[in-house]
């Protein structure tokens, strides 16, 4: 539906349904018909867990039941015929070993080459690190879950969401997304509004970042909660313009610092004067 919906134009050339949230209410008949799935999918699962309990408390337990080996197979004696494999297949300690040797030996020619040179991801030098306040909205972002409805393409590309919208938007949109978006399926974070960001871990998070090769200076996990709150307090002093008071030691902050950073190191920048 979402893929029809895309391809289709006007006369004129333009994309019919440029809103993302116009395939979103076309597909709400298809996410009912997958709950009812998922849902009947369940419900056999118990049904099944039920039956084996059942089963099992009709069963008794019998101590010493005769029972008898089954008869020794004459020895094989290899056909003339036979391909050599047959030789190692019937040997599975030797045929352990010989995988382990082709398994080592492929796995040093993959790994040694990337030991020998310094890195094999190209840089970009208009990347920069996280700030410690944006690095805090990162894991809030993975932890809310927030990237599934980017990925799952029932939302917007939050990839290049940076810059888009005013820091209001956001707070907005993370409160009541139907504010922002009308007809949005994403749930609310109200929560995220009134937690406090935990800065407690802002120079573990810092100290791991650089042991990954991220290039923070030397000694930065000490002062980074200092510029954390500098950029919080910014935020909320620009949320405070449209009319939005908050506390700048949110969780909300810390996720709109991460949302704006998005996609903004290596954007095209216009240059019409």
């Amino acid at each position: 539906m979402q893929s029809l919906m895309w391809k289709e134009f006007t006369e004129e050339g333009m994309l019919r349904y440029p809103n993302f949230l116009e395939t979103v209410t076309q597909i709400m008949p298809m996410y009912a018909a997958r709950s009812l799935g998922g849902m009947l999918y369940l419900i056999g699962a118990i049904m099944m867990a039920y039956n084996l309990y059942k089963t099992v408390k009709l069963g008794k337990l019998v101590e010493n039941e005769e029972a008898e080996a089954a008869p020794l197979l004459k020895e094989h004696k290899p056909h003339a015929n036979e391909h050599w494999h047959r030789w190692i297949e019937r040997r599975p300690v030797q045929l352990m070993i010989f995988s382990l040797v082709v398994i080592l030996i492929g796995g040093v020619l993959e790994m040694v080459p990337t030991f020998m040179i310094q890195s094999n991801v190209p840089t970009i030098s208009s990347v920069k690190p996280y700030t410690p306040l944006e690095l805090q909205g990162r894991d809030l972002y993975v932890k809310e879950g927030c990237y599934t409805w980017g990925s799952k393409r029932t939302g917007p590309d939050l990839h290049r969401i940076g810059g888009k919208y005013p820091y209001s938007w956001h707070y907005n949109h993370m409160l009541d997304p139907t504010s922002m978006s009308p007809g949005s399926i994403m749930p609310s974070y109200p929560w995220m509004l009134d937690n406090d960001i935990d800065t407690s871990t802002t120079a573990t998070k810092i100290r791991v970042m650089q042991k990954m090769g991220v290039p923070y200076p030397e000694g930065y996990d000490k002062i980074a909660n200092r510029d954390l709150m500098q950029q919080a307090d910014s935020i909320a002093a620009d949320l405070k313009k449209d009319g939005i008071e908050t506390v700048s030691d949110k969780e909300i902050i810390a996720l709109i610092a991460y949302l704006q950073r998005l996609g903004t190191d290596i954007k095209i920048k216009n240059t019409k004067k």
